[in-house]
């Protein structure tokens, strides 16, 4: 219903506009009952509590703290596999060597 309202005073703009100026001013009163039409459609701008804001703010930074914390313990983790395989490495070419040896 208030869509119905709203698309009808922009219209009702528009005719105005054309009534008033004549039809040389058509495309203009087109774009009149647009751009009316358009800022009626357009949400405004709400009251944010400030408790709230902080809060949502607050869950922001923890979940930012949480990717980074978990990023940078799958860096170590990766380091550490890495440092393993290179030590399993070393132990097969010693391991190699004294085959060799023998």
């Amino acid at each position: 219903m208030v869509v119905i309202l709203k698309i009808i005073f922009a219209c009702f703009v528009g005719m105005a506009w054309y009534h008033l100026n004549g039809p040389d001013q058509a495309p203009i009163a087109g774009i009149l009952a647009g751009m009316v039409l358009l800022a009626s459609f357009i949400k405004p701008i709400s009251y944010q509590d400030p408790k709230e804001r902080d809060e949502y703010r607050l869950k922001i930074q923890e979940a930012r703290e949480k990717k980074r914390i978990i990023a940078q313990k799958q860096h170590e983790e990766r380091k550490m596999l890495k440092k393993q395989a290179l030590e399993a490495e070393e132990m097969r070419k010693q391991e190699l060597k004294k085959k060799l040896k023998l």
